[in-house]
């Protein structure tokens, strides 16, 4: 009787561990319906190939985005390679592929009401999806050189989505909006045909994948594999075209460090 219900017991915990599931965390740039029907491929793919559930979640900004990354509720996590660098450096995390090609910071106005320079954001409104994201972190930063600084010289206005930054510039609530050449393909047509590219900021490397510390190495290189698989095939191919990439590759020293840049403001954000 012992032994069988041993055997039993050992018969549940398999069950248990093969009916896990595994989280895929995904930065908020998006509403969750969005985020769910435009990462679904992936989802799908992950789980066919994991052979276990597979769950997309994310969080209500970028600094509790950040924060749930650390504290390890996403097995793997699609996070801006500021972010990554961070848990790489300070909590041992593993950096496993990034989308390419790199994200865009670049600077829009209406086409209506285009600005003759950046200093004529003086006194108006600047919007952005979130004061963390590196686009608008480099973006900021380059204001700043150009002598105007936040919530001094102009008010800076966060937005859930670009496509809502963008509407703000329709409304003449805002003068000009930070986005990316991804961010672009969220905003309806209409109102990309209505958009003027005012300045090209800076490149910075794009998404990274992040495998949490804990990862056994074997189970984090099968992962980069699935990655690196999944953009070479027909349906991997299909989703990255939809969010604004050509591919994804293996995440390298060099690419990452160039994010280094922007750690120290970014720790700084994100103190208490």
């Amino acid at each position: 009787m012992i032994r069988l219900l041993a055997f039993c017991l050992c018969l549940l915990g398999f069950a248990t561990q093969a009916a896990a599931t595994f989280t895929l965390g995904v930065l908020p740039i998006h509403s969750a319906r969005v985020l769910a029907e435009r990462y679904e491929p992936l989802r799908a793919y992950l789980e066919n190939h994991l052979k276990q559930p597979v769950r997309i979640e994310s969080a209500a900004d970028f600094a509790r985005f950040q924060a749930r990354t650390l504290h390890g509720d996403f097995d793997l996590t699609i996070t801006p390679s500021h972010f990554a660098r961070l848990a790489q450096k300070d909590a041992g995390f593993l950096p496993l592929a990034q989308f390419t090609p790199d994200h865009d910071a670049l600077l829009v106005t209406s086409s209506d009401h285009p600005l003759a320079g950046v200093g004529d954001l003086r006194g108006k409104q600047l919007a952005v999806i979130d004061r963390l994201a590196v686009t608008v972190m480099a973006t900021l930063s380059y204001l700043e050189e150009q002598g105007l600084e936040a919530e001094r010289d102009y008010r800076v206005a966060e937005h859930r989505t670009h496509a809502s930054a963008a509407y703000s510039l329709m409304t003449g609530l805002s003068v000009a909006a930070v986005t990316t050449s991804q961010g672009m393909l969220q905003i309806p047509e209409y109102l990309r045909r209505k958009l003027v590219v005012q300045k090209h900021i800076a490149d910075i490397p794009a998404f990274v994948f992040l495998a949490r510390p804990d990862t056994p190495r074997s189970q984090a290189e099968h992962l980069k594999t699935l990655l690196l698989e999944f953009s070479a095939e027909a349906e991997g191919l299909g989703f990255l075209r939809n969010i604004g990439y050509s591919a994804v590759v293996a995440a390298s020293e060099t690419r990452l460090k160039r994010a280094d840049a922007y750690l120290k403001a970014t720790r700084k954000a994100l103190s208490p």
